[in-house]
């Protein structure tokens, strides 16, 4: 059994191995593979998304009242039997089985592993420094994805598509073993009247976090930015696939774009220390505004310019880490611990469901006006964006 001292390493090391999607960076090629088109990608994604809702909040207060290690690792477990269906099933149905999986997954993993990193802070006294600790946890599952997109695109010509999805599975087990030794924090656990009915339960700490105000914003801004970061990232392959670009620059500009958001993990926690939160917040507003004036003249430009196209995409889309960073730090110093997987779960709920609704639209979109015109319509998402950032930037970041 790890100690508690060295268990944020060790966390670190699993979000790494549970980060290496090989299959990532030709996502869009390998459901072409097995039997499914651009439109149906993004609408299996939207499903994707709504799975969460629907399990996100449960599976967080699950986290808060048993094992949240217990939690982590049956999230890993159902994210390794998505694989399993992809790899021994094709068309549109065994690939939204896989997806509908990913998101089970994702909802008992989110909330609840970033509540027992919290966890684990706290038990050392160091919960001052989590903005340190998430962001380096940031950049250590990015790191992961880089080297993951540096060997996916490689291992899909090499191999197929299968297999570069056995390399998926093999990862995400080393991740359960790692989790297994992993120390169990039972001091937080919420302990509940025998007279209080569990779902009352769950409302109760739901609403009561939505009626706090700062609570509300950070979630709002984290949601709204999150949405317009996730169609820059997907965008990459839809622009990448319209321009007709190479498919062996698909890995690399994946790869690239892992990178950056390794950086962003790097630096985000050195830029709130520095700057603070006022100008962090300005400069999360102006790179997305740039991003996405990039996908959106994308279409258009010569070629060779294309390329600086999907270097502001890459750019504003990493930055959703520092945004995750900015917004996490805040909301875990702003909540109690026998509530916080619930809290941060509803945080993801709202963040899934508005992403699952925002994938589903680009569909008909794509399929109807255009890629273009498409990303022209998602700029209208920076007007809210602007909104909150301006409540966001009178907020204190420190242990309230």
């Amino acid at each position: 059994m790890f100690s508690v001292k060295r268990s944020i390493t060790v966390l670190c090391t699993v979000g790494f191995l549970k980060n290496m999607l090989f299959i990532l960076p030709v996502l869009m090629l390998y459901y072409g593979y097995k039997g499914v088109g651009i439109g149906d990608f993004f609408l299996i994604q939207g499903f994707s998304s709504m799975m969460v809702f629907l399990c996100e909040v449960p599976s967080g207060y699950v986290g808060d009242l048993f094992s949240r290690k217990r939690v982590i690792i049956s999230g890993f477990i159902v994210w390794t039997l998505g694989y399993l269906f992809w790899i021994f099933g094709s068309g549109f149905w065994f690939i939204l089985a896989g997806e509908l999986l990913f998101g089970i997954s994702m909802s008992m993993i989110s909330g609840t592993l970033e509540a027992y990193m919290y966890d684990l802070l706290k038990k050392q006294r160091k919960e001052k420094a989590f903005h340190k600790k998430f962001a380096k946890y940031n950049m250590v599952q990015d790191v992961g994805l880089l080297l993951a997109t540096l060997v996916g695109g490689v291992a899909y010509n090499k191999l197929g598509g299968d297999a570069t999805v056995w390399l998926c599975v093999a990862t995400m087990i080393m991740a359960i073993i790692l989790m297994m030794f992993m120390p169990d924090v039972k001091e937080y656990r919420r302990i509940v009247k025998d007279d209080k009915n569990k779902f009352r339960d769950i409302l109760d700490i739901s609403i009561n976090a939505l009626k706090k105000f700062e609570i509300r914003w950070l979630i709002s801004f984290s949601s709204v930015y999150g949405v317009l970061t996730l169609v820059l990232m997907w965008g990459l392959q839809a622009v990448m696939i319209n321009r007709d670009i190479p498919v062996y620059l698909f890995g690399m500009v994946f790869a690239v774009n892992s990178l950056v958001r390794v950086c962003w993990g790097y630096g985000s926690a050195k830029l709130l220390d520095k700057f603070g939160l006022k100008i962090v917040i300005g400069v999360l507003v102006g790179i997305i505004c740039v991003a996405t004036s990039g996908a959106v003249i994308s279409l258009f430009v010569p070629y060779a310019m294309v390329y600086v196209c999907l270097g502001a995409m890459i750019i504003g889309s990493g930055s959703v880490v520092l945004a995750r960073v900015v917004t996490g730090t805040l909301i875990n110093h702003r909540i109690e611990s026998d509530e916080r997987a619930t809290v941060l779960s509803v945080k993801h709920m709202i963040e899934k469901t508005l992403a699952g609704v925002g994938m589903m639209f680009l569909k008909p979109l794509f399929d109807n006006i255009g890629v273009g015109e498409t990303y022209m319509l998602c700029m209208v998402l920076i007007i809210p964006i602007v909104f909150c950032a301006k409540v966001l930037r009178k907020m204190s970041v420190g242990v309230e």
